[in-house]
């Protein structure tokens, strides 16, 4: 049975539905017991909000998570960016009773290159630890290593890379899937390690986890020309080695967070969407240790 909306606060001041804000942010839905039921973002809270009430009228999930709220709490961010950035990590580190799909992934394994002495780029799975420093770049995300070793087997199929030059075969002189015209010579001397390596990048590069491309942490700076009422104007997104570690509405606030000893965590997700909005170029870039601007090199990668 769907609640009264009548009777649904929007925050602990009893607004009413009418009430939540038409501009970005994020939202959340809370139980009679205050439960946590559901996180979700949009660049219309309002509109989205209505949305779930509109299909929660219908038998099904929308229904069982509709029919529990009766509190909803939305929080503004100046663009779309901070809210797919605060959505995610609030999903993350307050487990809504609903939201699946982003969970957090407990262990992962990557792919990293080791070169023969034969100058082979070769791949190795690697424990891929989300804490710390991203210093070398990473291909793929994993849940085992059975997982990392068959996508390089499947990719040497598919793309006539030689297993044994890749470290998966042993033996000299050509090898078997040569004799089968699965490989491409490498193992024969048809091809140069440089050819092979080409080939290899290719076809890791399209999972390729970046290297954190600045000296240090920094801000990225989404800015709102016309923001509505008690809409933040700009918001100052602290990141640092693709972990996302908190949005600011001011710089006074922001430069006292970048002085904090923030523990690098890196998330899946968070990553994606980070890496999509500095390439893409909408953002100001600003060190967080001296408030200058940065040049972007992800806009410049896209034009190589």
């Amino acid at each position: 049975m769907m609640p009264e909306l009548a009777k649904i606060t929007i925050t602990s001041k009893g607004k009413t539905l009418d009430e939540l804000p038409t501009y970005s942010g994020v939202y959340r839905f809370f139980s009679a017991e205050n439960t946590l039921l559901y996180v979700g973002k949009s660049i219309d809270i309002r509109a989205r909000v209505q949305s779930h009430f509109q299909e929660g009228r219908k038998p099904g999930r929308h229904q069982r998570i509709m029919s529990q709220v009766s509190r909803i709490e939305a929080q503004s961010t100046a663009g779309e960016i901070g809210a797919l950035l605060v959505e995610n990590a609030a999903i993350k580190a307050e487990t809504p009773l609903y939201n699946r799909r982003q969970r957090q992934v407990r262990k992962l394994w990557t792919i990293h290159l080791n070169r023969s002495r034969d100058n082979f780029l070769q791949p190795v799975s690697a424990d891929f630890s989300p804490w710390g420093e991203r210093a070398l770049d990473s291909y793929g995300l994993f849940h085992n290593r059975r997982h990392v070793d068959n996508t390089i087997r499947r990719h040497a199929r598919d793309h006539g890379l030689c297993l044994r030059m890749l470290g998966l075969d042993s033996g000299k002189g050509p090898c078997f899937q040569y004799q089968l015209k699965r490989c491409d010579g490498a193992c024969a001397g048809d091809e140069t390690p440089e050819e092979h390596n080409a080939r290899l990048l290719s076809v890791l590069d399209r999972d390729r986890i970046a290297a954190w491309p600045f000296a240090g942490p920094l801000f990225l700076v989404e800015r709102n020309i016309r923001p509505q009422d008690q809409q933040p104007a700009e918001q100052y997104h602290l990141v640092n080695h693709w972990s996302w570690l908190g949005c600011f509405d001011n710089t006074e606030a922001a430069r006292k967070a970048s002085q904090d000893n923030h523990q690098t965590v890196f998330d899946r997700d968070a990553y994606r969407m980070l890496m999509s909005a500095l390439r893409k170029g909408k953002l100001e870039l600003v060190d967080a240790a001296t408030m200058q601007p940065v040049d972007n090199p992800l806009i410049r990668e896209n034009f190589d």
